[in-house]
């Protein structure tokens, strides 16, 4: 796990040439870029590419390297005299073990166990010299960081095909001649490369363009968000990793509650169309992220990543999603080995919109299915991306260095909570989205399960109590009063105009008596005055999350035998009522 340097577009834009040696400036900026390779996915591979001309320089966001790190460059530079032998790329890496992401292989150590690390990763065979074998073992000794010398069983590598590169420089041309920004839309079958493509794409843009906008429609594998949830954000640095490490406070968010539209069609192309108003209204051409910032050009394109769901409802998902999206460019994935990776025809509506420019269509080639990691399956990268999200720590959002941006050590269980006084806090009440659940058994379905914590978009003077559970006493004698409760399907869901997605919270306990929830949520108190209502979906609570991973779980859970250790046990679910009922919507445009 190692840094991209950047400085300018290369190395060599940061340096001035003295005497013959090639000195760093330091009056400009010189930025890291987090990497993060794990073998959860396919690694990282860097190469040199040919310089553009004319392209814009943007001073993207990273870790900005001080005058010490300068100096300690400049002199490897004149002590290796790198420059003089005509190298195109320098690369320069920092070890980044103190952000905390290694801990991850802590909390699930069955499944996630030396994702971060290189054991028999180079195995050095014997047909190797002495000699050759020291230097691969000794060339870096960056903690975190393993280059890998020789093809490796289980791993694979990114591998950019010439589709996708010329869809990618296609995009990135009209970026600078469209007078509006281009809206790219991303389609195609589960596990093909959508979302990689797509972080490819907001790489690329991001070469041209000070801020990318995104759109991510999967809620099964969300990019910058947890599952169960459909966000626009906007981002202003290249990504370097999977999901789970750049999880992001989205520009605004909308709670589904599933890792499927299928539960709540309706309300799902509600929470998106809204999206996409937003960025219109906001990104595209507002005041904030608009075109026209000090009568200079700034272009914010928008990239939306569809769902992997191609058949039946799911194709018409998309073609709603495409009608209101109105996109100038859609890539569409296209496998010539696996017809049913292919998606039907579009209609005429699509292709050749009436009274609109048609949008470009580019056929994109789909990732071969040897270079997928099989060993980790979609659910164990929804809960990367929980353990990613509860275990993170404010410093993560504003990149500050030598600060752990995720704390592993401290498992969720030993952390204090913040108490949610629903008489005062939530003055909307409690939605549940799935399961017919009766009013006398809320707080037992509410107990021990992921919430996501909605408020008001206009601020409203509502009167609000949250405090630190480590410093409140429970209430005696008074009477128990339950939160306004808004079942499924009775009630509609939160109107996506008037309410936004704050974030995820684990509702640890109840106090009843004190009607106070005690959760807990990687959420700022600024954050959390912002609640509203509370929003019960069918995201289950991980087992990893309720165990005491620092501690051996073979006896109990904070030294509570298992016996006496509630809402959990290591048999296996048997019998009927084992499992909890799904409740869905059927979606009104379907007969």
């Amino acid at each position: 796990m190692g840094h991209r340097l950047h400085g300018g577009s290369t190395l060599q834009d940061s340096m001035e040439f003295m005497e013959g040696t090639a000195i760093l400036n330091y009056n400009d900026d010189l930025i890291f870029y987090p990497v993060y390779s794990p073998k959860t996915h396919a690694l990282v591979s860097i190469e040199s590419v040919e310089k553009r001309e004319n392209t814009p320089i943007f001073s993207n966001r990273g870790i900005k390297a001080s005058a010490n790190i300068k100096e300690t460059i400049n002199d490897l530079l004149i002590k290796s005299r790198l420059v003089k032998k005509n190298f195109d790329t320098i690369l320069a890496f920092r070890e980044m073990t103190w952000c905390g992401i290694q801990g991850i292989e802590k909390i699930s150590s069955s499944c996630f166990k030396g994702i971060f690390t290189a054991e028999h990763v180079n195995s050095f065979r014997n047909n190797q010299s002495d000699e050759t074998i020291f230097i691969k073992r000794n060339l870096f000794q960056i903690s975190g960081f393993y280059p890998i010398f020789e093809v490796i069983s289980g791993l694979t590598s990114l591998q950019i095909s010439d589709s996708w590169l010329n869809a990618s420089n296609q995009l990135a041309i009209d970026v600078v001649n469209y007078n509006v920004p281009p809206i790219a839309v991303i389609c195609g079958h589960r596990n093909v490369g959508k979302s990689t493509f797509a972080r490819y794409l907001l790489n690329n843009m991001l070469n041209f363009c000070p801020k990318v906008a995104y759109i991510e429609s999967d809620v099964g594998q969300s990019e910058f968000t947890p599952s169960g949830s459909v966000s626009l954000n906007i981002l202003n640095s290249p990504i370097f990793g999977p999901p789970f490490t750049h999880i992001q406070q989205p520009y605004r968010s909308y709670y589904i509650g599933s890792n499927t539209p299928l539960d709540d069609p309706d309300y799902y192309l509600d929470c998106l169309r809204e999206l996409v108003i937003v960025y219109r209204r906001d990104i595209a051409c507002g005041p904030d992220f608009g075109m026209h910032v000090d009568e200079e050009v700034q272009r914010i394109p928008l990239i939306l990543n569809t769902h992997g769901w191609i058949k039946g409802m799911g194709y018409d998902l998309i073609l709603r999603i495409l009608d209101f999206t109105r996109p100038t460019h859609l890539f569409q994935f296209y496998s010539s080995i696996h017809s049913y990776q292919n998606l039907p025809p579009f209609p005429t509506s699509v292709i050749s919109p009436p009274n609109e420019d048609p949008p470009k269509i580019a056929l994109v080639e789909t990732i071969d299915p040897s270079e997928i990691s099989t060993k980790y399956t979609a659910a164990d990268h929804r809960t990367l991306a929980l353990l990613s999200y509860f275990y993170s720590t404010p410093a993560m959002l504003t990149k500050q260095e030598n600060t752990k941006w995720w704390q592993f050590d401290k498992p969720l269980i030993h952390h204090s909570p913040w108490c949610l006084d629903w008489t005062k806090g939530l003055t909307k009440g409690v939605f549940v989205f799935s399961g017919d659940v009766p009013w006398s058994q809320l707080l037992y379905v509410l107990n021990g399960s992921i919430v996501g914590l909605v408020g008001n978009l206009l601020d409203v003077d509502e009167s609000f109590e949250i405090v630190d559970g480590s410093e409140t006493s429970q209430g005696k004698g008074i009477s128990i009063q339950p939160p306004r409760y808004f079942p499924c399907p009775n009630y509609p869901p939160p109107d996506p105009s008037e309410y936004t997605f704050l974030g995820l919270a684990i509702i640890r306990s109840i106090d009843p008596v004190a009607h106070t929830f005690h959760i807990l949520t990687p959420l700022s108190y600024v954050e959390l005055q912002k609640t509203s209502l509370i929003v019960k979906g069918s995201l289950d609570l991980p087992t990893c999350f309720m165990l005491d991973h620092s501690n051996n779980i073979s006896t109990g859970v904070c030294g509570v035998p298992w016996k006496r250790v509630p809402y959990m046990n290591l048999e296996a679910r048997e019998g009927v009522g084992n499992a909890a009922q799904r409740v869905r919507r059927r979606s009104k445009n379907k007969e």
